[in-house]
């Protein structure tokens, strides 16, 4: 990690070293979550503003699809039990047909589904 282009500024007689993470989504935010493990101070810089006080989120109108991979970073940083809790699990999703007929396919395998969660509730 320390190949990581960063900036230094004296604190105390020590140097301390600050990681900018730039861009808030889901890649920045573990990262950033994975640095903050390992000691390092993180500046994450988002030009959205912040969804968790937005009245109206434009551009996020599909829920996130957690997959098993997904859920193993989060648990590596600590975080997955608290993102899972707020989700809903999807086991299939519903194909339509062009002649209206309807049909379930799994998601994955049978425990590893996936997890909707929704952008609004990710605080």
């Amino acid at each position: 990690m320390d190949s990581v282009s960063t900036h230094t500024h004296e604190s105390s007689r020590s140097e301390r070293k600050v990681i900018a993470v730039v861009g808030g989504g889901l890649v920045g935010s573990l990262i950033a979550c994975f640095l903050a493990k390992r000691g390092f101070d993180v500046a994450v810089y988002e030009s959205r503003e912040d969804i968790r006080q937005a009245k109206v989120v434009k551009g996020r109108s599909i829920n996130l699809a957690l997959s098993h991979r997904g859920r193993q970073a989060l648990k590596h940083v600590g975080m997955e039990d608290k993102i899972v809790s707020k989700g809903i699990p999807m086991h299939a999703r519903m194909i339509h047909n062009l002649n209206g007929k309807r049909s379930p396919y799994p998601m994955a395998k049978r425990d590893r589904f996936r997890n909707a969660q929704s952008h609004d509730r990710l605080q």
